[in-house]
């Protein structure tokens, strides 16, 4: 083989290669695909919708809290492959989760996440827990009147479980929004997350169906 050809494809190797290695790094559940997220999302009362308030991009999930339990959820969520341990080394293998979220009104907002085993004993809220679903931890003591990116390390908050499902919950005032929620390997959440600017590769292969 030409020695350029060979180097011209050893480069693409590695561009493949990093590619492939940053997606393993997190699993990206709510980005610019918001119509998809509120498909799987088949039970609860509240009313979601798309909103172009946006933490990054152009698109967030928005839950109106009209519903009399305010929140929208699936507990069998379409194609989560997500176990959470202490050390994570294979694909489908993390530790934290980061999210954006944002509160229209009202006196609280939660993120629930349903698991095996405790199924839905993993949630966070900020301002008050109103509706005193718990266990949940305090992610931020006000509620999040503008948006407020919040990282947790699940595996210290809760230990080594299966990632299963998520509520969206809003609970009261007119209603919560939610963006960039992925979880991922190591304590930095992904670049992608950042609200000046997409790293596209960390993206691309993770988006919901």
């Amino acid at each position: 083989m030409h020695r350029r050809s060979l180097a011209l494809l050893l480069g693409a190797a590695f561009i493949v290669g990093t590619a492939v290695a940053t997606a393993q790094e997190a699993q990206i559940i709510l980005d610019e695909n918001v119509d998809a997220v509120i498909k799987n999302l088949t039970g609860g009362e509240g009313t979601p919708s798309k909103s172009n308030d946006a933490y990054k991009g152009k698109e967030s999930l928005y839950v109106g809290s009209t519903g009399g339990d305010g929140q929208k959820y699936n507990d069998k969520y379409p194609a989560l492959s997500i176990k959470i341990v202490e050390a994570p080394k294979a694909a489908n293998e993390f530790r934290y989760v980061t999210w954006a979220w944002k509160k229209d009104g009202g006196n609280g907002i939660q993120l629930q996440i349903h698991g095996v085993p405790d199924t839905w004993g993993h949630r966070y809220h900020a301002g008050q827990n109103v509706k005193n679903w718990n266990p949940s931890l305090e992610a931020n003591k006000a509620i999040p009147a503008s948006w407020t990116l919040v990282t947790k390390d699940l595996f210290k908050d809760w230990k080594a479980f299966e990632v299963t499902g998520l509520a969206f919950t809003a609970w009261d005032g007119k209603g919560g929004l939610w963006d960039v929620l992925a979880f991922h390997k190591s304590p930095t959440p992904p670049t992608a997350v950042e609200p000046a600017g997409k790293a596209a590769i960390s993206w691309a292969s993770l988006k919901a169906e």
